[in-house]
């Protein structure tokens, strides 16, 4: 996976990355501690080998002749062994150091993107902010423009009326009781 599309990676994704490389590590783990057991398996058949080795160096004449055949064929298992076990302690410091340079990576890109999202949220919020503002002053300019229509209207609405009570009250007589 390039340097690319890890970085278009989400949190979500990253984190499962994380998860299956942890998986991994653990059959990796399982993989090494049954590949141990089987060593150990084998060196105590080679145990119980040396055990019947000593008993046919009893029952051989030479001590010599059977020593000479004894430790070779330890001396070769051993050296197998210890280059197996070398290995596979090899192979886990790379793994884990492989990992360890993932998660590092994968924080490292957590938290830029968490500080590019936070720049935007602040960046969207002044907008919002800035947005309102202006929508405000333009809605009391209109409601100013309105209040002032309204006024206007009324006042003349109550200056024609007056005229009208005028000329009616002028021309009607007052009934008297």
């Amino acid at each position: 996976m390039t340097e690319q599309e890890l970085r278009g990676l989400g949190r979500k994704e990253l984190l499962e990355m994380l998860i299956e490389q942890g998986k991994e590590m653990e059959f990796l783990k399982s993989e090494h501690e049954k590949e141990v057991e089987s060593l150990k398996n084998e060196l105590d058949e080679v145990r119980k080998s040396l055990h019947n080795r000593e008993i046919a160096i009893n029952e051989a004449g030479s001590i010599a002749v059977a020593a000479l055949q004894i430790n070779g064929i330890f001396e070769a298992a051993q050296a197998a062994s210890q280059q197996y076990i070398d290995n596979i302690r090899s192979l886990n410091d790379r793994q884990a150091s492989i990992c360890a340079q993932r998660d590092a990576d994968s924080r490292s890109e957590a938290d830029r993107l968490l500080r590019e999202t936070i720049a935007k949220c602040e960046e969207m919020e002044t907008a919002c902010r800035q947005k309102c503002v202006a929508m405000e002053a333009d809605a009391k300019k209109r409601s100013e423009a309105y209040w002032t229509e309204v006024s206007t209207r009324l006042q003349e609405f109550y200056e024609n009326h007056q005229e009208l009570k005028k000329l009616l009250n002028a021309s009607l007589p007052i009934p008297q009781a």
